[in-house]
């Protein structure tokens, strides 16, 4: 854990990518929701505020993440969402959840061959095999926690609403995630737990505009620029490029189109019943061999499936800027285009 402040915002921007696509009206237990997520008060300081919003994770409160956002950048969020449940294929979008939901259970239940597969390091790498197993309850865990959600189906898109899935959700994910960092060997202290022991100082600045400098105990210290918007405190290079990545987003959903999709669904749909078959066979499957023979004939319609969703979806993804801790960009599920990924921190001064 050498960045603290990386961490406060790989988290934010974290949850926020999860929002971007799910949104839907207010019904008046959502109302009730965001006026309950608004009982607790960020600090007007810069410093106050990243230092509440760390501690506040640290408990796992998800619903700060959302309160900590600019009102117009929340619209932002639900309006793009809204774009996107208008535009999915809901009968492949569902498929995809109920789909990965059926394999987890089903691996789960045949774990003792995941773990002793060939194709997982098994017994070639019994130090391998150990980390799976102790990180496999956390994994599936966060699986069900999404597969649970409001993101799991199209209805649920259309009747999604921010602060009741940030409260709900990203509160047990911040949990499900800091279990599995837990299990890394090299982590002095849990996720949560190191946010809990951040410390943020006020540098210099304007009304503004903050330079903060953020560190844990026995960490170096890290500097970063924090922008004042609509009165929420935020990463300048989120702030410099949230309207061009909004925009580029409603390009990118704007551009699918419903006829190229209608004609590529049974093409679609063939290759999940091919899964679907595969994930029997893994099911049946009463021997090592019989197990690893299964799961090899899954990588055929998993590559058919890839290439698919990198045809659909009007295009690739914007380009995003590069960093030292940009992450690898997954593929969407068929039906479901790229979503902007969040700006990538900059290297601290």
């Amino acid at each position: 854990m050498k960045n603290p402040s990386y961490k406060i915002v790989a988290l934010t921007l974290l949850a926020g990518a999860l929002s971007f696509t799910a949104c839907g009206e207010k019904t008046d237990s959502a109302a009730e929701s965001t006026a309950a997520a608004e009982e607790v008060k960020i600090p007007e300081s810069p410093d106050g505020a990243v230092q509440f919003i760390a501690h506040e994770l640290a408990k796992g409160n998800g619903a700060v993440l959302w309160q900590a956002m600019p009102a117009s950048y929340q619209n932002d969020v639900n309006s793009i969402a809204q774009l996107a449940g208008a535009k999915i294929d809901a009968e492949i979008y569902d498929k995809v959840f109920a789909t990965v939901n059926r394999a987890v259970a089903v691996l789960d239940k045949q774990k003792a061959f995941v773990f002793g597969s060939s194709l997982a390091g098994g017994q070639s790498d019994e130090a391998g095999a150990e980390q799976m197993r102790a990180a496999w309850p956390s994994i599936k865990k966060i699986v069900e926690t999404l597969t649970a959600s409001p993101l799991a189906s199209a209805a649920g898109l259309q009747s999604f609403e921010g602060a009741a899935f940030f409260k709900d959700t990203v509160s047990n994910l911040l949990g499900d995630i800091d279990a599995l960092a837990k299990l890394d060997p090299e982590r002095e202290q849990s996720l949560l737990s190191s946010l809990s022991n951040v410390a943020v100082r006020y540098v210099e600045g304007t009304e503004n505009e903050a330079i903060l400098e953020m560190s844990i105990p026995g960490e170096e210290v890290e500097a970063e620029t924090f922008v004042k918007v609509e009165g929420r405190w935020v990463p300048q290079d989120m702030a410099d490029e949230w309207t061009t990545q909004m925009a580029e987003a409603r390009t990118q959903l704007e551009a699918i189109d419903p006829a190229q999709m209608e004609q590529q669904k049974p093409q679609i749909l063939n290759v999940f019943a091919m899964i679907d078959g595969v994930i029997t066979q893994i099911e049946g499957a009463e021997t090592q061999a019989q197990f690893d023979q299964a799961l090899q004939g899954a990588m055929m319609p998993l590559m058919g499936l890839m290439m698919m969703g990198q045809g659909m979806g009007g295009g690739g993804a914007p380009a995003m800027p590069s960093g030292n801790n940009a992450e690898p960009v997954m593929l969407p599920p068929p039906g479901m285009p790229n979503m902007p990924t969040a700006p990538t921190r900059p290297t601290a001064p």
